[in-house]
């Protein structure tokens, strides 16, 4: 990665049009993410691993490296304090891409040893995800760097909106493709593309126009922050409201997308199909999100998004053993996790924004933040997530045809008990957002649901 500082930092407050051409660059980085991410995503990773045969409880763990890797989120604020915040996400981009193409190696490491081959996936994944986070730990910050308050929300919803909109295209092409030519070698060359489309995305990013209050943020000693963060009841609720919703995510998307696979017998075309679906809805999910967080308040987004995650242990009770209903219902299913995901990333971000105005705040705020609802709820779903595994696969069979036989079933009974154990981290999820504060745009008028 390149090194000093970048001459887009300018030491002065943006102009509207400067503002206007950075948000430009930004969302064109996602719209060409969107390409990347959809072809070297979880979904993708997903389908990868069963390829090599890896167990339930590797796939488990793959849905959790999304969140392991923002321990590696302080190397990004180190390099921020000398590059730049748009520079020094552009830089992470592109080892984020050269990590995706060593995941894609593992096809060929199976070739002499698929228990190798799962370690190097799992690997690769958590380098990918870290340098990811290491780099998208400040799209926030950056995001309140180049619009207004009033802007942000708009920006937020209409970048992700783009990101989802590509992703829904490619991941319509991936579908088709992978229904023409199936196996590892496809999915192998999919990955390498996406890496491909990665190191283009970081170019937008060099473009993007900042004041440097984010770098200068970034060179303060970021540790009292960080205690100083947790000591304030706001922060402290929030943290605890996003580790318990990320939980729920990462042990609900990736194991449903293996249960339609290897529950009701679908193969990768028609998985992806429904993971079209996902982010279709996730699309117009994001463009809804910015009037929905400035009407009702991000708060509010979050606690509706939560109470919507207690469906989806029902969906999965009622979900056919295959065909074309399996499709459907997969489809449906996935539609449903795709809105609800979208609506909590783009209302926590807009909540953190409210929540830390302050500029000089939010490289230390958004360290402590991410480190305890992305990277510590990753290690409590690496943890959640392969007992689940265990204890379905374990008390399923012994369950019998109690319960009308919806766990009896070979194939599907213990991916069916799996979600329902998921009932606990979604209430969790709800009483967390419950007792977050409520934020208002439009002055500083809030209310507090429970005073202590």
């Amino acid at each position: 990665m390149t090194c000093g500082a970048s001459k887009n930092v300018l030491g002065r407050p943006l102009t509207a049009e400067e503002r206007r051409v950075s948000q430009r660059g930004y969302c064109l980085y996602m719209l060409v993410n969107g390409v990347s991410y959809m072809c070297l995503g979880e979904n993708i990773l997903v389908l990868f691993a069963a390829r090599l045969a890896a167990p339930d409880v590797v796939v488990a763990l793959l849905g959790t490296m999304f969140y392991v890797g923002y321990a590696m989120i302080p190397l990004g604020v180190r390099r921020t304090a000398s590059r730049g915040c748009a520079a020094s996400f552009a830089d992470f981009w592109v080892a984020r891409n050269a990590a995706a193409l060593l995941t894609a190696s593992a096809a060929l490491v199976a070739l002499a040893s698929p228990a190798a081959s799962w370690a190097v996936l799992l690997l690769g994944s958590l380098l990918f995800y870290g340098f990811r986070a290491a780099g998208h730990m400040m799209t926030t910050p950056l995001v309140g760097e180049i619009s207004t308050e009033e802007e942000a929300p708009t920006v937020l919803a209409r970048s992700q909106g783009l990101f989802d909109g590509s992703a829904v295209i490619v991941l319509v092409a991936i579908t088709l493709a992978t229904a023409r030519w199936s196996g590892i070698g496809a999915l192998s060359a999919i990955i390498v593309v996406g890496a491909l489309c990665g190191f283009w995305s970081s170019v937008f990013l060099r473009g993007v126009k900042e004041t440097g209050a984010i770098r200068d943020a970034a060179r303060v000693p970021f540790g009292p922050e960080v205690r100083r963060t947790f000591r304030e009841r706001d922060l402290r609720r929030f943290a605890f409201g996003w580790s318990a919703l990320n939980v729920f995510r990462m042990l609900s998307v990736p194991m449903s997308l293996l249960a339609l696979k290897r529950g009701c017998g679908l193969g990768d075309s028609a998985a992806l199909l429904c993971a079209c679906a996902q982010f279709a809805a996730a699309s117009a999910a994001s463009f809804a999100s910015g009037p929905m967080c400035r009407r009702f308040g991000p708060r509010q987004v979050m606690l509706g998004a939560s109470v919507g995650y207690l469906a989806i242990p029902f969906v999965w009770l009622a979900m056919p053993s295959g065909g074309i209903a399996a499709i459907a219902a997969g489809a449906a299913l996935f539609a449903l996790l795709g809105a609800l995901n979208t609506f909590v990333f783009n209302a926590s971000a807009a909540y953190f924004l409210l929540a830390c105005p302050a500029k000089e705040r939010q490289i230390g705020a958004s360290v402590a933040l991410n480190l305890a609802s992305s990277a510590g709820a990753g290690i409590v779903g690496s943890a959640l997530g392969s007992w689940f595994v265990m204890a379905a696969s374990r008390l399923a069979p012994h369950l019998g045809n109690r319960f009308g036989g919806l766990f009896s079933d070979a194939s599907l009974g213990t991916y069916r008990l799996y979600f329902v154990l998921l009932l606990l981290p979604a209430i969790a999820g709800v009483a967390a957002a419950w007792r977050m504060r409520r934020f208002v745009y439009g002055g500083k008028q809030h209310t507090d649901t429970n005073p202590n």
